[in-house]
């Protein structure tokens, strides 16, 4: 009979077992975000002859950017831009760093394509889009997934102005 209680002993282990789940596993959260201030921290742009108005960037731009979820407060972002234009039109990609107020990161890559338009009065509007990829961060964030699209646009006589949704998860 001591057959049984190591039979009751491993039926008794596969449920404790069995019914485990890590207080680790991360809940899915759907955002928006809109970021209204933007400023070019610097740039150096680099000409070539090859086509007109043909010209390749490196940015660095600092954004304050508002989520739809209050928890995620982000104090900062810096975006590392690396575009390659002619006449202000085409692809641009680059790497981000949010600076949250509590002190953590997270970071990510964007992709996506940038056009730009000029008018005959030397007005010009430049609109945006593209998607981007959370790829970690610290503290909480270290682990963060994620992915979101962006759109934005600035102009001659419009201020600057960006909009994102995002799936994320930390």
């Amino acid at each position: 009979m001591k057959v049984l209680p190591i039979v009751v002993a491993g039926v008794i282990a596969t449920l404790a077992l069995g019914s485990f789940v890590p207080d680790s596993q991360a809940e899915k959260i759907d955002q928006t975000y809109v970021k209204s201030v933007y400023r070019s921290a610097s740039k150096t742009t680099v000409a070539f002859s090859d086509a007109e108005g043909h010209e390749v960037a490196q940015e660095l731009g600092i954004a304050v950017t508002r989520y739809s979820n209050p928890a995620f407060n982000v104090k900062e972002e810096w975006d590392f831009i690396h575009s390659d234009l002619i006449g202000g039109s085409g692809p641009q990609r680059g790497y981000y760093v949010y600076y949250f107020e509590d002190g953590e990161q997270a970071y990510g890559t964007f992709e996506g394509a940038v056009n730009t338009v000029a008018g005959q009065d030397g007005s010009w509007k430049s609109t945006w889009e593209g998607t981007y990829r959370y790829v970690g961060g610290t503290g909480k964030y270290k682990n963060i997934k994620g992915t979101g699209k962006y759109k934005g646009s600035v102009g001659s006589k419009e201020p600057f102005h960006e909009e994102g949704k995002e799936t994320i998860e930390y």
